[in-house]
């Protein structure tokens, strides 16, 4: 495949690597993700004038050193030239960086984060500069950090390791694992958009979790960016479930795909309430433990930790109803009118949410006929949807303006309340969604209103 002009370009007058994910990932088999390229050899000056004659560019931060080029006819590329940095704090921006043209290629491979991200292809004859062993490591399957104070510099990398590992089925390396533990504490400075950023790398690009996740606790860190999920260890539950609520909300979130963040986090975080809602009772039924109304905790937990990580409020409002309907419970002999009233309640976009969060519950703990139950609901809902049934009053046959010129009355709370009351009937008996009808009905519940009645 013939070298793009711009690498060649680069390539007459200084030097050009590729480096990072994506020598990584041609090690794993992976389609790399990213394009990453360092220059070396060829000041500012001159690496600029060839960017423009090939391409549009912009400087990211001139501290950091970084481009950001696309060529023409291409996809975006980052360029980077080599550099030292010494961290000054925890923080993203709390680093003192030297950049330099002259350093050598070994000189910044040396200052990342894992042997794995630490190697290059020479874009000239594609030569491998492997100093720290890195495809060793992937030989290996071992994720092995290049210094004891990478975590202490950037406590993030605590959390951008055990999503490595998880991503890429590594092993962490008793080593790093203790330096890790050792700066974790360390993780209460960093911003929680950054965290958030890692939290959400990890659920999505890991079909497989749990054992991140178990990191974090063994290490000290989850009690640090997440100690609602953290403090469920330990705590057993009873005879429907055989694992801990921390194992099982792990073991639930693996459960769930990658691809739908929502739910992932759903199934994360939808028992953290029994930590305080678990008893222990003696009733008819024997000596037994209980968590009542723990779903309504775990969706206060939820909604706390969700906005200490700063995630968008739709998203949090989303993943806090989705944990406090979790516990529904449904049986084949549901009328067709109980099953719209729980599409009401639910709400059309969160029902395939909520399906699927409980097949992950059920799924954790081997459950086949419960989810064979949810396959069932799913399809009655369909068909209710199909119909073209009324879920909300905006469904109905008439509005608001038109309970006020029927019924002669203005804007208020009781135009609100009649609405309720005739979607409460339609979903009822659907065949009353008709406009003549709702009208007199309309009519029926002002009356009894102004009998003081309702």
């Amino acid at each position: 495949m013939a070298q793009p002009a711009w690498q060649q370009a680069v390539l007459a007058r200084g030097d050009l690597y590729r480096v990072g994910g994506a020598v990584r990932d041609e090690f794993l088999g992976l389609e790399p993700r990213e394009s990453d390229f360092l220059v070396r050899g060829l000041p500012p000056g001159e690496l600029e004038a060839i960017l423009r004659r090939h391409g549009k560019f912009s400087r990211v931060g001139k501290s950091f050193g970084v481009y950001k080029f696309t060529p023409t006819g291409a996809p975006t590329v980052d360029i980077v030239y080599p550099r030292r940095e010494w961290s000054t704090g925890p923080g993203h921006r709390e680093f003192d960086v030297q950049w330099d043209w002259r350093l050598s290629i070994a000189d910044d491979l040396r200052r990342r984060d894992f042997t794995i991200n630490a190697m290059a292809r020479d874009a000239r004859d594609d030569a491998l500069i492997d100093p720290l062993g890195g495809v060793r490591d992937l030989e290996a399957r071992v994720l092995r950090m290049i210094f004891p104070e990478a975590f202490r510099e950037d406590p993030l990398r605590i959390l951008r390791g055990v999503r490595f590992a998880a991503r890429f089925d590594l092993t962490v390396d008793p080593d790093t694992r203790a330096a890790m533990a050792g700066a974790a504490p360390l993780l209460d400075r960093l911003s929680a958009e950054r965290v958030q950023e890692e939290l959400t790398r990890l659920l999505t690009e890991a079909q497989v979790v749990s054992g991140a996740f178990a990191q974090l606790h063994a290490m000290g860190a989850l009690r640090v960016i997440l100690p609602e999920l953290d403090r469920c260890a330990g705590v057993e539950q009873n005879a429907f479930h055989p694992d801990d609520v921390f194992v099982h909300s792990l073991k639930s979130c693996d459960a769930a795909s990658r691809d739908d963040l929502l739910v992932r986090w759903a199934a994360l975080m939808h028992d953290v309430g029994k930590v305080d809602t678990r008893r222990e009772v003696n009733d008819a039924h024997g000596q037994r433990v209980v968590f009542y109304g723990h779903e309504a905790a775990s969706a206060e937990g939820t909604r706390a930790a969700l906005e200490r990580l700063r995630y968008p409020n739709a998203f949090v409002a989303r993943c806090e109803k989705l944990v406090a309907q979790h516990m529904f419970g449904y049986a084949s002999e549901w009328k067709d009118a109980t099953v719209r009233r729980f599409i009401r309640r639910v709400g059309e976009d969160l029902l395939e949410p909520l399906f699927r969060l409980r097949e992950a519950d059920c799924r954790s703990r081997g459950l086949v006929e419960e989810v064979a139950a949810v396959d069932e609901l799913r399809g009655r809902v369909e068909t209710e949807r199909a119909s073209a049934r009324a879920f909300t009053a905006a469904d109905l046959a008439i509005d608001g303006e038109d309970v006020m010129r029927a019924c002669g009355i203005g804007p208020g709370p009781l135009v609100g309340r009649v609405l309720e009351g005739l979607l409460d009937a339609v979903i009822e008996t659907p065949s009353l969604n008709e406009a003549r009808e709702l009208e007199r009905m309309a009519k029926a519940i002002v009356a009894s209103a102004r009998d003081g009645e309702v």
